[in-house]
């Protein structure tokens, strides 16, 4: 007899998710729905605005990857205008960009993903004298006598489930999730040197970064860049090998499509040779990248008219259901069931994220260094490139993209012109179009643009990381690439169902993002 499995929300991720997974009597995944429970329309809401303020009003789609937005909407603003940045003005884009990246994927891994696999309870055994470690243990011990329904949140209550028994990797990584904070903190500071503020900077326009680079702003940046780099690779990427080591099976586990989609990131100084190179991997085989081969559907989101697949920008007003509608929809056996829609590549339901960038770019063969890290850290763990497409394939894409971007990071701040304004102002121009590709934390974002004759904004479209990755099903009922995750997947015990967790928790979804 089949069983449901439910869990709503997920907790540790953007926003609120639920998902639902029917179990065979073997306790093996055989279907699988994805669902985002709310509904923004921000994109739409930008209809009769300045073109300028996109770039502040889209940042507030994600409160994690604001800056990713920002620059997506400039690229889409400086696509319509024909504008092409002076060196200044990419690099320092850059400076803020891979920054923010590196933030992320440290909140990511310790905040959100570590406590799936490390115990947490170590620490009460803990008998070193880090006295982060022992005011955590002091902590945790006086909240697991307190009586409290829900004792030392947020690291319980959690799933009965294997954690990893190795006491020094449990240690090890509780002390770098301390540890993490700081650097995280620290992180912020870079961006917000030549982003203005973070989170949301503001320094990121249409034209490239308003923030003149002063001698004393590039060394401050310097010293923080140098105690990151310090701590991805003495702290982030070890603890993320060590737990690949102690999990190998979940290279087999959560396996997608097999599909990827990844968009063009962090150009040199010119505006070219990006550091990760967009394409597809379609069967097995990379491809540059086609953007008119992208159409959404809305079959099984909470809209009206969703027979019809459609091209970006080809909407220019939301339909949602009505509350009535939304009901009737509850009620069916096969009816809507997210606000998400279902972006489609070259007819293929694709994975976006690190893994998409860090495979194509390998096969494309354009970055030689990204390539002998790869092919070094395969080595190590005893994995192949086909490997990545799983749970712990996601976690290690993170930490290469990591180790790359550091380096990166490093070469452009030397190259930055010091006293040199990175931006070129330029008038909206009136009736035109363009569009904004790079890569969020979670993959793949895209905006689009259109202006009228007066250069307000006429339509505004958005297709971002999540969208891809938790749609629902489409129009031809093939189920989204996170369902596709978790179909075949074998639960050990449905009460605990860690397995699913783990699974959703690797694709890093970020559902205010997807629904925007």
């Amino acid at each position: 007899m089949s069983k449901k499995v439910t869990i709503d929300p997920l907790t540790r991720i953007e926003g609120h998710l639920k998902f639902e997974t029917t179990l065979n009597n073997s306790g093996v995944v055989t279907d699988a729905k994805c669902t985002a429970d709310m509904y923004r329309g921000i994109e739409k809401a930008l209809i009769g605005y300045d073109a300028k303020v996109a770039q502040q009003v889209t940042q507030r789609v994600c409160g994690v990857c604001p800056y990713a937005h920002a620059e997506a909407s400039a690229l889409a603003l400086e696509n319509a205008m024909g504008l092409k940045l002076n060196k200044n003005g990419y690099l320092l884009r850059n400076l803020i960009v891979g920054a923010y990246r590196l933030q992320d994927y440290l909140l990511h891994f310790y905040t959100l993903s570590a406590l799936d696999f490390i115990d947490i309870t170590a620490i009460t055994k803990y008998q070193g004298k880090d006295s982060g470690l022992l005011a955590l243990k002091d902590w945790v011990n006086k909240e697991l006598k307190s009586g409290k329904i829900f004792p030392a949140a947020p690291f319980l209550p959690r799933y009965e489930a294997a954690y990893t028994t190795n006491q020094n990797l449990n240690i090890s990584a509780v002390k770098h999730y301390l540890e993490s904070i700081q650097a995280m903190a620290e992180i912020h500071k870079m961006v917000a040197i030549f982003g203005g503020k973070s989170p949301h900077p503001v320094a990121i326009e249409a034209g490239g970064v308003t923030t003149r680079p002063t001698v004393d702003a590039l060394m401050k940046y310097e010293t923080l860049l140098k105690r990151t780099k310090a701590f991805i690779k003495d702290a982030y990427v070890p603890d993320v090998k060590a737990v690949a080591k102690a999990y190998k099976e979940y290279f087999k586990i959560g396996k997608g499509t097999g599909d990827l989609l990844n968009f063009d990131f962090m150009p040199d100084e010119n505006g070219e040779n990006f550091l990760f190179i967009g394409g597809s991997t379609i069967n097995g085989k990379f491809e540059a990248l086609k953007d008119t081969k992208i159409l959404e559907s809305q079959k099984y989101s909470y809209y009206k008219d969703g027979k019809k697949d459609y091209a970006p920008m080809e909407q220019d007003s939301e339909h949602p259901l009505s509350w009535y509608e939304y009901e009737r929809e509850q009620k069916k056996s096969n009816g809507k069931y997210s606000w998400s829609k279902a972006p489609r590549y070259r007819d293929k339901v694709v994975e976006v994220g690190a893994v998409a960038q860090v495979v194509n770019t390998y096969k494309s063969g354009h970055n030689p260094e990204l390539n002998r890290l790869v092919d070094s850290i395969n080595t190590e763990l005893g994995i192949k490139l086909s490997d990545y497409n799983s749970v712990m394939g996601r976690h290690l894409c993170r930490a290469i993209v990591s180790l790359i971007v550091v380096d990166r990071l490093e070469k452009d701040l030397n190259k930055v012109v010091p006293g040199e304004l990175g931006f070129i102002e330029k008038e909206v121009p009136k009736n035109a179009s363009g569009f904004g590709f790079t890569e969020a934390s979670r993959g793949a974002l895209a905006h689009w643009i259109e202006t009228d004759d007066e250069g307000l904004i006429k339509n505004y479209e958005m297709i971002v990381p999540t969208t891809w990755n938790i749609s629902p099903k489409d129009s031809k009922d093939r189920a989204g690439a996170v369902e596709q995750m978790l179909i075949g997947t074998k639960v050990a015990d449905a009460n605990n169902p860690i397995e699913l967790a783990r699974i959703v928790r690797s694709a890093d979804p970020c559902i205010a993002c997807s629904v925007h």
